[in-house]
């Protein structure tokens, strides 16, 4: 009876095994964006990375990290070569060819350069005034006021829609745009980057407007895969996980904001 019982036990462990080995390869593309992904030294960080390390961890799926552009990434996965991202915001055409689990929340916040920061407080007045630009990354969302409010300044060709979160800093460091968007889990670590450290002013003007970043997986992975990784991000929500993971690279006062409710 030992036997059998000991002979069942190795079985349910190989059978586990295989299970999990089946899971994957995955492609999971990230993109740097603040503290969400970022290089530290010769080494990448952020609280994607660590999130996909710990996924990768308790699934036993292998999931192999690349970095790309977000309008590349969004491309291949509608068009059905890209397994995986993180953060993503969902849209009713995205809903069509991906699955989202949301683990974090966050807002945009509007930066301004400071020389124009006085006499373009509001929406209305930084578009009521022709000279004045502002860059995103290509293939954002920032929420529905944000949003039309973009349309409304890329119809006069202001708005600078950069493929990465380097040019897009960069443009703004050197004066060539006057405003940018950036989520609120970004703005601490900008206001420590001394390139950046005292040029700008952030305004919260669409307060209410939370945006949230979800797991993002093709509707071509296997169906159990997929469910395996999204119940074990549930998981990680509900034991803390998440939240500890997001106060390495935050503030606890921010991580704490950052929680999907």
């Amino acid at each position: 009876m030992l036997v059998r019982s000991m002979l069942l036990a190795v079985a349910a462990c190989l059978a586990g095994s295989a299970a999990a080995a089946s899971c994957g390869p995955y492609t999971v593309a990230m993109y740097e964006h603040g503290a969400l992904y970022y290089r530290s030294g010769e080494q990448w960080a952020g609280i994607d990375k660590d999130i996909v390390d710990e996924l990768a961890r308790r699934t036993g799926c292998e999931l192999r990290m690349t970095r790309d552009s977000r309008i590349r990434i969004w491309t291949m996965l509608k068009d059905g070569t890209l397994d995986m991202t993180m953060s993503g915001i969902s849209t009713p055409e995205r809903e069509g060819f991906a699955r989202f689990t949301p683990y974090l929340q966050s807002r945009n916040m509007l930066l301004l350069r400071n020389e124009v920061a006085r006499h373009a407080a509001t929406l209305d007045q930084f578009a009521a005034q022709p000279e004045l630009k502002i860059a995103v990354i290509k293939g954002f969302r920032h929420g529905a006021t944000y949003d039309a409010w973009l349309d409304r300044l890329r119809k006069q060709g202001r708005v600078y829609d950069t493929p990465d979160y380097t040019t897009l800093l960069r443009l703004f460091q050197y004066g060539r745009v006057h405003a940018i968007l950036q989520l609120s889990s970004n703005v601490d670590a900008l206001h420590r980057d001394p390139q950046l450290r005292g040029q700008f002013r952030v305004l919260d003007l669409v307060p209410r407007e939370n945006v949230q970043g979800s797991l993002v997986i093709s509707r071509l992975v296997a169906d159990t895969s997929a469910s395996r990784i999204e119940q074990a991000l549930r998981a990680m929500r509900e034991d803390g996980t998440v939240k500890t993971i997001m106060e390495r690279h935050t503030s606890p006062e921010r991580a704490l904001a950052m929680l999907v409710r």
